[in-house]
């Protein structure tokens, strides 16, 4: 059983204790179905630092000892020599220009001071976890997590960009996840499709008080901009297929690989939203990063949606074949261009004149693909067509689809004989 749980351990959530303040933050590892290649959880209290997840399992040892800053408490400036407490990303790997005697062979650079630090008026820079050019001891650093160099090097291609890091007074693993974490998942999807959606729901997730605090920019100026792109971009596509969650001291981070698409733009990386309860219990964002990386999320993102766009040319299918104009039409945006036909309404007139005089009989699609364009999803096909007259033709037909709130609608519909 122990077994099991150590291998099912691959996400987390935190709770803070009900400690007092002085006590420092006491984080609690959790169970949950959600994967994470790897975890590292640092416990001050006990200079430990220990693994989990997928990556963890390859590990010579899951915990091992570690050294952290010289004072002790949650860092608050630049040179209190004090380990900050909270969640924390790892940035980069370092191997070079290194002093072997303060850092070993190498070391990776964590996203200190994040959106919520500079929210709290914290400041100081340049907290890693390293290696060390002779065996640690306790409490030695100057704020960094330092480890010995076979253990530190145990974690190359473990550790990756994006890799959590707890950073904690106490660390104490097995805590049921409560719903906080479902709530958040959740938050998160709502807010990514209000994106999409161009909705005003969008900017009304945020703290604006918080957010002009913790970021580099007003949230006036942020608003303004997403505003001004909403009303002149014909359409976006934000997509994530998973969201984590983890619970830092009085705050939630969620982040995931997000995948965006306009008319413009096309990016992928990671998004990390940072969530603070407000004055009425409610979650709001307050801080946000975003780490751009190809990470292919493109084809992730094409094979995720294949199922439903299959789903939804067999519906344009039976709304064809049955010559109901009012269903077929549904299908297809406003401004749809079919042929030389220009909007929904010269396209229906256009059916409608046909099918009084031949109803479609046979219809047949096959080698569809699917591919991104600046115009949206490009989904291509062999089409096979016959009507009541015996009239029949093939061809390659193309069909450029958008997302419309939860269904796909069709912008543009191309068509070459065979």
């Amino acid at each position: 059983m122990r077994l099991f749980l150590y291998f099912f351990l691959i996400a987390i959530c935190f709770t803070i204790s009900t400690g007092s303040a002085s006590a420092g933050w006491q984080a609690v590892i959790s169970e949950e179905a959600v994967e994470l290649p790897m975890l590292v959880t640092v416990d001050k209290s006990r200079q430990s630092a220990q693994f989990f997840g997928h990556k963890a399992s390859e590990l010579a040892s899951t915990q091992v000892p570690c050294s952290s800053g010289q004072v002790k408490g949650d860092k608050q400036r630049e040179g209190d020599r004090k380990t900050p407490e909270g969640i924390y990303f790892v940035e980069h790997r370092r191997t070079a220009g290194l002093d072997y005697a303060l850092y070993g062979k190498e070391a990776y650079t964590l996203n200190y001071p994040n959106p919520v630090d500079k929210l709290r008026k914290k400041n100081g820079h340049g907290i890693w976890i390293h290696g060390r050019g002779a065996p640690i001891v306790p409490r030695e650093t100057k704020g960094c997590i330092a480890m010995n160099n076979p253990d530190i090097a145990d974690l190359n291609a473990r550790v990756t960009i994006n890799t959590p890091v707890v950073l904690a007074e106490k660390v104490a693993p097995y805590f049921k996840a409560d719903a906080e974490v479902h709530t958040l998942q959740e938050k998160t999807k709502q807010w990514l499709a209000a994106w999409q959606n161009r909705s005003s729901d969008f900017l009304q997730m945020f703290s604006s008080e918080a957010f002009s605090k913790s970021m580099n920019e007003s949230f006036t100026s942020f608003a303004h901009k997403k505003k001004n792109l909403f009303s002149r971009l014909p359409w976006i596509i934000t997509w994530t297929d998973h969201v984590n969650v983890l619970q830092g001291p009085d705050y939630w981070v969620t982040w995931f690989e997000q995948y965006y698409r306009a008319p413009n733009l096309v990016s992928q990386g990671t998004r990390r939203l940072y969530w603070q309860k407000n004055d009425e219990g409610e979650f709001a964002i307050v801080g946000m990063e975003w780490v751009e990386r190809n990470n292919g999320l493109e084809k992730a993102y094409l094979n995720a949606v294949a199922t439903g766009v299959h789903t939804f040319l067999d519906a344009w299918v039976i709304d064809w074949k049955s010559a109901s104009v009012e269903k077929y039409i549904e299908k297809y945006a406003p401004n749809a261009v079919q042929g030389v036909r220009r909007g929904a309404k010269s396209i229906a007139e256009h059916k409608r004149t046909v099918w009084q005089h031949a109803m479609p009989a046979q219809i047949t699609l096959s080698d569809i693909t699917m591919s991104m364009s600046r115009r949206g999803l490009e989904v291509s096909m062999n089409q096979y067509y016959g009507d009541s007259t015996g009239y029949t033709d093939k061809g390659r037909k193309t069909l450029v689809l958008l997302p419309q709130h939860d269904r796909w609608v069709i912008v543009s519909e191309e068509w070459r004989a065979r």
